[in-house]
This record gives C-alpha cells, structure tokens and sequence, in this order.
C-alpha cells in the first residue's frame, strides 16, 4: 500500500508540474499577443509610408523571434520578450526627447524605427535553454557586432534613411570600441540624433532598468 501511494504521489506532483508549465507558456502566450499588438499600433498609422505593410513586417519579425528574444542574458531584459519591452522603452524615451528639445529628424517615423530595431541583432545573437529556463550566447554565429549588424537586418525589414543607419549603427555611443570613436565623432556631427539615440537607451537601460 505504501508504494502504491508513494507511486501516486509522484503522479500528483508530475500533474502539478505539467499544469504549472501549461500556465506559464499560456502567459508567455499571452504576453507576445500583447507585444505584437502594441507593436502593430506603434506602427499602423495612416501617415506613414514604410515601404511595407504592418502585418507582413510583424510576420517577418516573429520568424526572428523579435517578440520572444531577451534584451540581454544578464544586465537587463533578461527574460522571454525583454527586448521587444527594452526596444518600446527605448523608444518612449527617444519621442520624449524628440519632444522636448524639438529633435529634427529626416522623417517623422525616426524615433519608432530607431528605438524599436537599434538592438534587432539580438534576435539572432542569443539561445535558449529550456532545462536552465535562461538564455546564453550562441556560438554558431555568421554575423558578428552589434550596431552594424542590427542595420543589416532591419534593412532586410525596410528601407532606412541616412540618419536612421547612423543612430542604430552607432546607438552604443563611447561603449563602442575604441578605435572607433572617431567615427562616432563624425557621425554624431552630421547626425547629432545619434547623440540623443544613445541618451535613450542610456535612459531605459541604467535609469528605467529595461
């Protein structure tokens, strides 16, 4: 009788582990439902001309894995839709600059496409690891940086202006190697909205913690 209810005990708990699991993916679930929604109205106005059609652009994204990647896997936005929460942050905090300070920009559609895709290589940098439930690096990379490749990939999404390429190219600011700040220089100069792209995500990540 003993290993009978010992048995079923371990039934019970294997129940309640299948269920608990079952809840969490309904929420991550959820939770991209709602990240591609809010995306869908950041980007669905009648005013802009894009180039291509909101929702073939969300289905793009999804097949990167945009509304499920982390924005990192240990400073911030560590968990499943981080970078999307961190890119939406970003991007609140480049329109309130842009705002405040009377930002020109090449078009009225900058800051969204700035924030939303300066860090889309991540998309593509990162793995997850179910057993562990976190995220690592991968090692099986073709494309390697950061802000040069996340150009490369969203100019696969639409077509992006001069200024636009800077502020994502160079959106890490002095972070960026050394050898480069030069150039950032440079670009800051002719696009000083790269200045104010980096502030922004300086603002998410060290004050807003996204």
């Amino acid at each position: 009788m003993a290993i009978v209810n010992a048995i079923s005990n371990r039934f019970d708990e294997l129940d309640e582990k299948i269920k608990f699991q079952r809840e969490k993916e309904a929420q991550r679930e959820k939770e991209r439902l709602q990240r591609v929604q809010l995306f869908r109205d950041i980007f669905k106005t009648k005013y802009w001309n894009l180039g291509t059609d909101v929702d073939s652009l969300i289905n793009q994204l999804e097949e990167l894995g945009y509304f499920y990647a982390p924005a990192s896997t240990k400073y911030h936005g560590t968990y499943i839709g981080g970078l999307f929460d961190h890119s939406w942050r970003v991007t609140k905090e480049l329109v309130n600059l842009t705002t405040s300070l009377d930002l020109d920009w090449q078009r009225i559609e900058s800051p969204y496409i700035v924030g939303m895709f300066h860090d889309l290589c991540k998309c593509d940098d990162y793995i997850y690891d179910p057993s562990g439930e976190r995220f690592g690096h991968r090692d099986d990379l073709i494309l390697n940086g950061h802000g040069e490749k996340s150009v490369i990939m969203a100019q696969k999404l639409l077509d992006l202006t001069d200024e636009e390429i800077a502020c994502i190219r160079w959106h890490m600011g002095a972070y960026d190697n050394k050898e480069n700040w030069n150039i950032l220089g440079r670009a800051i100069e002719k696009y000083p909205n790269v200045l104010y792209t980096h502030t922004a995500d300086m603002i998410a990540t060290r004050i807003r913690g996204i």
